[in-house]
């Protein structure tokens, strides 16, 4: 779901670049909105690239969540100022106008891991709210977490511990094919520690770059080394490329793929698709409450289509980040802070947990049918049944995640 190194900009030169911008707006005499002035939100998600259908959708989701609440908070109107995430550094410039240009109160943001820490660290010197809506990176809730920064979407940890409990019983024996890049390592060695944690066995593993068409030869050698689960750490174009010729090759329905993430986007684009993959919400889950439901018809009334992941997310953000306001009355970003780490509101399938600000929420297990007959529900959902509880569990204790949460 997130090619991070189709950026030239690694980790450690966004987080130095970004601190060293930030450090201006860490300055007193931010003005923020007064009583019947707008409260201003603001917005970095990506137009362009490959997460460009994401990114339209996280926006539609917003749209939908601020028209629901009569585009107003506090009894005061909502001004959406949205920018383009176009990579990293683009992500942090934004940032730095959304705060000293339009002095936002708030910002939902963040793709993928190299523009969520490049979003993140800006945040955090300017101490401004912000909620990190997909991208994965574990230090954005780990040892980089901070007062002001929230993360919606899981990290990889979670994801395979989730679908390891659903691929195991298939067989032990597993191939890995995951990207050239930080997401995708880091999913291998996720999925790993769950198979050698229940005594599995590494059959093998391939890093495909960013941008790679011609996955014959992995196939080859998947072919050759028979094993019981091919485990997927691709995404996006990469991961429709591999899938279709996958199919083409005869393994589809043979040797059974698990991915640890996927977009609805992705899954909507293509012919042939075979797995079991995680995913952050889908629209259909019988576990879905009445106003996901409301989310989804009102997705399907405006596009023609459900809402998916990427759009729910958009909407979980938004509902959270108003609903935090309301609690505290205020949009001052510590009253911000305070009402996100206790907050609860109705209807939204999940919290931030306050030590962290990790959102808990029920996360999907889904498989692809058999036979699909509707291009945009190619899945059914197998952890429906899953109590909160049993989730909580997958995210962690604080000795696992190594967050030190500072002062406000």
């Amino acid at each position: 779901m997130e090619p991070i190194a189709s950026s030239p900009f690694n980790r450690r030169q966004v987080l130095r670049t970004a601190g060293a911008a930030a450090a201006a707006l860490a300055a007193p005499g931010l003005v923020f909105s007064q009583a019947g002035s707008p409260v201003k939100i603001g917005s970095l998600l990506p137009r362009q690239g490959p997460f460009a259908l994401q990114g339209e959708a996280t926006s539609l989701g917003i749209k939908v969540a601020l028209e629901q609440a009569g585009n107003k908070v506090l009894g005061r109107p909502i001004q959406l100022v949205a920018y383009d995430e176009p990579n990293p550094l683009g992500a942090q410039q934004n940032m730095q106008k959304l705060i000293q240009e339009d002095k936002v109160a708030a910002v939902i943001g963040g793709s993928n891991s190299a523009a969520g820490l490049a979003i993140a660290s800006v945040a955090a010197q300017a101490k401004t709210p912000t909620i990190i809506s997909a991208a994965l990176a574990r230090e954005i809730t780990g040892k980089n977490c901070n007062r002001y920064v929230f993360r919606n979407n899981a990290p990889p940890p979670v994801y395979a511990r989730l679908l390891a409990k659903q691929m195991l019983p298939m067989g032990k024996k597993w191939y890995f094919l995951v990207g050239a890049y930080a997401y995708g390592q880091e999913a291998y060695q996720m999925l790993k520690a769950e198979l050698v944690a229940a005594g599995g066995q590494d059959l093998g593993m391939d890093a495909a770059a960013v941008g790679t068409t011609d996955f014959s030869s992995i196939i080859l050698k998947i072919r050759q080394a028979k094993p019981d689960v091919v485990m997927l750490g691709i995404s996006g174009t990469d991961l429709a490329a591999f899938l279709k010729q996958y199919n083409e090759f005869g393994l589809r329905g043979k040797i059974p793929l698990g991915s640890l993430t996927v977009a609805d986007e992705e899954l909507w684009s293509q012919t042939g698709i075979s797995g079991v993959m995680g995913k952050y919400w889908h629209f259909n889950n019988p576990a879905n409450g009445a106003a996901e439901k409301l989310l989804n018809d009102a997705v399907m009334k405006e596009t023609g289509h459900p809402a998916s992941a990427s759009c729910a997310q958009g909407w979980v953000c938004t509902r959270m980040l108003l609903a935090a306001m309301e609690k505290e009355r205020s949009a001052e970003p510590a009253a911000i802070v305070r009402g996100l780490e206790t907050v609860r509101p109705e209807g939204v399938p999940g919290y931030y947990r306050a030590w962290d600000h990790q959102f808990i929420t029920r996360l999907v297990v889904a498989q692809v049918r058999d036979t699909i007959t509707d291009k945009y529900d190619p899945v059914q959902v197998l952890n429906s049944s899953m109590r909160m509880a049993d989730f909580e569990a997958l995210y962690g204790s604080k000795e696992e995640i190594g967050c030190s949460m500072g002062a406000i």
